[in-house]
């Protein structure tokens, strides 16, 4: 079993969030597992942006959800 790691360190206002929450969302639509966010660990040190994480994680899920119903209604 291969593993690999990214470490994200940066100042605040950088793009941190915006880059793991890319991170997450490519490892999870990409990888062939289903189960693939169980292991995806992600560490912070405030639950403010754990929060804030969760919310743009959601917040693009929710949106890729609505773009692919749009579709599947044009190809109806």
């Amino acid at each position: 079993m291969e593993h690999f790691y990214n470490i994200y360190n940066a100042s605040a206002g950088s793009g941190k969030t915006f880059n793991l929450v890319k991170e997450y969302l490519k490892i999870l639509l990409t990888d062939e597992q289903v189960d693939s966010y169980k292991k995806i660990l992600s560490i912070t040190f405030t639950n403010k942006a754990v929060n804030e994480m969760k919310s743009r994680i959601i917040e693009n899920l929710n949106h890729l959800t609505k773009i692919n119903l749009k579709e599947k209604k044009v190809n109806w």
